[in-house]
């Protein structure tokens, strides 16, 4: 039986193989941060009861890959869930609290990294991301700057297929963040649940058993 004889080529072959499938995948996962976000501000503009710009980026939303479908809608199940919390408004406020007239590239993506000093970007601040980038780019064209709200746009696109794709990327992915804080917050709901009935019970036996 012949001895096969090293090929270096084959290394460097299988390395390239490898880094060609992690840059696919990488370029799958800013696809998927881009057309989320998209089609979040979408809904949040029509939420607000506002027509949609005639914005490339936010023309009608056909997701690259159809199970990304389920990833969006467990992002809004998730929005509507934050909606209803106090942060929201908190978030909302600061938002709108920001001077349009001196704003750019750089000191959005600044104003972002100020927003969130307090503590690393986790998975559940995924919405905090999104809802603030979002009201800051709605608060610009609720004051008829189409022009700047388009730009807002670029650049919070931007910074949700950069740095904030590579923090979703060392999580896993999108299925797999959301499908976490979907699970916490299933456990959240089991647990208000059941101190609902609790509260129920007691009060129950309070006005029966005197």
């Amino acid at each position: 039986m012949a001895r096969k004889i090293y090929d270096p080529s084959e290394n460097e072959n299988s390395l390239s193989t490898e880094q060609g499938a992690e840059q696919i995948v990488d370029s799958q996962l800013q696809t998927q941060s881009r057309e989320l976000y998209a089609n979040f501000v979408r809904e949040e503009i029509q939420l607000q009861g506002l027509p949609v710009p005639h914005v490339p980026s936010l023309d009608t939303i056909q997701f690259s890959n159809p199970l990304w479908v389920c990833n969006a809608s467990s992002l809004r199940q998730l929005a509507n869930e934050f909606s209803l919390s106090p942060l929201r408004n908190e978030v909302r406020y600061r938002a709108q609290s920001v001077d349009l007239t001196t704003l750019n590239g750089q000191n959005f993506s600044e104003m972002i990294q100020e927003v969130f000093s307090g503590g690393s970007l986790t998975k559940e601040r995924i919405l905090v991301v999104f809802f603030f980038c979002s009201d800051v780019a709605l608060f610009a064209l609720q004051n008829h700057t189409l022009n700047l709200f388009c730009k807002l746009i670029q650049w919070s696109t931007d910074y949700i297929t950069g740095k904030f794709s590579n923090f979703i990327c060392s999580q896993g992915g999108w299925t797999a963040v959301l499908n976490s804080s979907m699970n916490t917050l299933l456990k959240m709901s089991a647990t208000a649940a059941c101190c609902v009935a609790v509260i129920a019970m007691l009060v129950f036996i309070r006005n029966n058993w005197k």
